[in-house]
């Protein structure tokens, strides 16, 4: 089992970490508590199977863990898992990076996923791909880039899940193209509020609306989806909203 500590200092000397074979977990803390624990533990437990690791504690050892480290007095925060070297180093902000006021997002034109790449499943370290994303959407002025994948279907971004309202459905890319099963998007599934379909770069130039999410910033409405103003108000993006906080 990963030994919780507090900190992330490693050895790059000797540590796994430069090769990229860890996994990390980012997550909103409101009121002094860690927001969906359970799921986050979960998939990181998945990712170290997968990857032949040491697998996290439960829940219960985490949440006691936490509040010895000064969870319970942060209102708002950040706490950030990082697993690797048979450990779960735990990192706690008292802030929460805030979303654009209007994101705008548009089509990867220089990253694409493979469907059939496992690591699309999990948080690991070997995160360049998506790092790379970030930078494209910056250098774009945009908030994020969607990927595609090698048939040409949408994934999601660097750091968020994909929704867009089509016939009254909220829909998402499925795991399948190589979507990341994030948190965040797993709680809008349970809630029966949205489904997976496969979708093109065409779908979301008529789309109704589009929304991207992820777990510590939650639901965040496009105002803009390669250039093309969107109703950022609909009914399902609210409602997508709701659930999320």
């Amino acid at each position: 089992m990963l030994e919780l500590l507090t900190g992330a200092a490693v050895d790059l000397a000797v540590s796994a970490a430069r090769h990229g074979e860890g996994l990390f977990e980012t997550i909103r803390v409101r009121g002094g508590e860690a927001v969906r624990l359970e799921a986050h533990l979960a998939r990181l437990a998945a990712g170290a199977a997968f990857l032949g690791l040491d697998g996290p504690p439960g829940a219960g050892p985490v949440r006691a863990f936490l509040a010895a480290a000064g969870c319970g007095e942060l209102a708002h925060g950040t706490l950030r898992l990082l697993a690797v070297d048979g450990r779960l180093h735990v990192l706690l902000e008292d802030r929460v990076p805030a979303a654009p006021a209007r994101p705008a997002a548009a089509l990867s034109r220089q990253v694409r996923r493979f469907s059939g790449n496992p690591l699309n499943r999990f948080k690991t370290l070997s995160y360049l791909e998506n790092r790379l994303l970030a930078r494209e959407a910056a250098s774009r002025g945009l908030f994020e880039a969607i990927a595609p994948n090698e048939r040409g279907r949408l994934t999601d971004g660097a750091r968020t899940s994909l929704f867009m309202v089509s016939g009254g459905e909220l829909l998402t890319p499925p795991v399948a193209d190589g979507a990341l099963p994030g948190i965040a998007r797993r709680a809008l599934l349970e809630a029966g509020l949205a489904r997976e379909a496969g979708l093109a770069p065409g779908d979301l130039d008529r789309a109704e609306g589009i929304l991207v999410c992820n777990a510590l910033r939650g639901a965040m409405p496009l105002a803009e989806w390669e250039g093309r103003a969107l109703d950022d108000g609909h009914p399902l993006l609210r409602e997508a909203a709701a659930v999320l906080d």
